[in-house]
């Protein structure tokens, strides 16, 4: 009696070439993990009130900048949450501007966050900035927290 080898192809689930055998069309991948990174200019690391309703990130000289989020996610239902804080730990209680992303929009090029206290930046005071990917309100994945400062035009 003789053996048969034969090489089976991918099992279904298993990434073969950056495509999942099984899934949908055999062409979405899902990475190995949740990733965000949060991109900002050094010319850009100040922040102003455009109005009581934005907060917006500008350079030392009050010229509007914008900064970038990308992130890499296990599932498109996920969303991008960024927040400008008042204290480096960016506590739920310190946060004073936000932008909520919509769902499955990875890469984004932001201009400014709500500014849901109606906080008055203070010229020279430290803000924070951070970005979190979330999925159902849970944050996967958050990115470094960036310092920034406060920027009043005189």
């Amino acid at each position: 009696m003789a053996t048969i080898v034969q090489n089976y192809g991918p099992i279904y689930g298993e990434v073969v070439n950056g495509t999942v055998q099984g899934r949908p069309n055999g062409s979405v991948y899902v990475p190995i993990s949740n990733t965000i990174q949060l991109i900002i200019d050094d010319s850009g690391r100040y922040v102003k009130n455009n109005s009581t309703t934005h907060l917006y990130l500008c350079s030392s000289t009050g010229t509007n900048k914008r900064f970038t989020t990308v992130a890499v996610s296990q599932d498109l239902a996920s969303n991008i949450f960024t927040g400008i804080y008042s204290s480096p730990d960016c506590a739920d209680d310190d946060l004073i501007g936000f932008s909520s992303g919509t769902a499955g929009i990875f890469n984004q090029n932001i201009q400014g966050v709500r500014n849901t206290t109606s906080t008055t930046i203070v010229s020279e005071t430290k803000y924070y900035i951070r970005a979190q990917l979330m999925n159902n309100g849970v944050p996967v994945a958050t990115s470094d927290v960036i310092e920034l400062t406060g920027w009043v035009a005189e």
